[in-house]
């Protein structure tokens, strides 16, 4: 199944790299699209209402608003026993633009297979199979520099400037996109919030003068915390249109988790479009949290995320 997944990446690749951007430009964004921290992966990726750390810069930069102190975030991800991940950034409170974050998200295939037919004039068959030229490391990586505002004591709103480059092999392409998001909180400790990614299409200009273009997407989501036993107890849900969201029925996935906080320990459960997540938090220190995740698959390896934020 590793090697099913591998080859599927590596035909994205070669489709685009052919010329055929239309296909390849559907799946274009969707390996940046695999998330951020490891909170965020154990409550099912609904975190679109939630994130307000370092972190808000991806999910949604509106949350940076609530920002009350720098932060530092670093998160290492295993996805599939394929693909790995890692996300850095830094947040700034009450700067002349207001509050910032700084993000940088990697995205890695090792091992990519690259084939070819023996004979590339005649058609595939059981004398002319395809063959291993070569097996080569494909990245994606994302450079976001996001800004939050509170406009009104209930709403608050948000973007995110980004810069991308990808690579497989000796091929390579730069591309440039605009990300906004908006929270509105109802009380209660009720939010509901909205992030438009890709907001004008985002290009990803290849050395091979072709172009993919990453479709614009829109994830909605709401979260409810109240105070319950002597925690605080928090309920999520989320969904995600456009790009190439669409689940294999063609609706739109939906995302939930719930999280309960008892002191310095967080106990998470997730449903990330049919998988479920499980996570634990730890606060150690007051200005330290320590996040683990788990996400299951029926047909591949799960997927380990841990992530550890600083206040300073």
């Amino acid at each position: 199944m590793k090697n099913l997944l591998a080859l599927s990446l590596s035909c994205l690749c070669l489709s685009a790299l052919a010329g055929s951007a239309g296909a390849a430009s559907a799946y274009a964004g969707e390996r940046l699209a695999l998330g951020a921290d490891a909170r965020a992966l154990a409550l099912g990726g609904a975190y679109v209402a939630l994130a307000e750390g370092a972190t808000a810069g991806y999910w949604n930069p509106a949350g940076l608003a609530a920002l009350e102190g720098r932060q530092l975030h670093l998160t290492h991800e295993e996805r599939f026993g394929l693909v790995d991940g890692d996300f850095a950034a830094l947040a700034l409170p009450r700067t002349r633009l207001g509050n910032l974050a700084f993000s940088l998200l990697r995205v890695g295939v090792a091992e990519v297979p690259f084939t070819a037919l023996q004979d590339p004039s005649q058609p595939i068959g059981p004398d002319n199979r395809p063959v291993l030229l070569s097996e080569e490391t494909s990245a994606d990586y994302a450079l976001y520099l996001s800004g939050g505002r509170r406009i009104h004591r209930r709403l608050e709103v948000g973007a995110s400037l980004k810069l991308l480059y990808s690579s497989v092999g000796s091929f390579h392409a730069y591309g440039f996109g605009f990300d906004t998001g908006l929270r509105l909180r109802l009380g209660w400790g009720l939010a509901l919030a909205a992030n438009l990614r890709d907001l004008s299409t985002t290009p990803l200009i290849w050395n091979t003068d072709t172009t993919d273009r990453i479709q614009p997407s829109l994830q909605v989501g709401m979260a409810l915390s109240l105070l319950l036993a002597g925690g605080r107890a928090t309920a999520l849900l989320a969904s995600r249109g456009g790009g190439e969201a669409e689940d294999e029925s063609g609706a739109a996935p939906l995302n939930a988790g719930c999280e309960y906080w008892f002191k310095n320990i967080a106990l998470r459960a997730g449903w990330e479009e049919e998988r479920r997540a499980f996570g634990l938090g730890l606060q150690p220190h007051r200005r330290l949290a320590l996040d683990l995740a788990y996400l299951e698959h029926d047909g591949l390896d799960p997927t380990y995320r841990v992530s550890a934020n600083l206040a300073f």
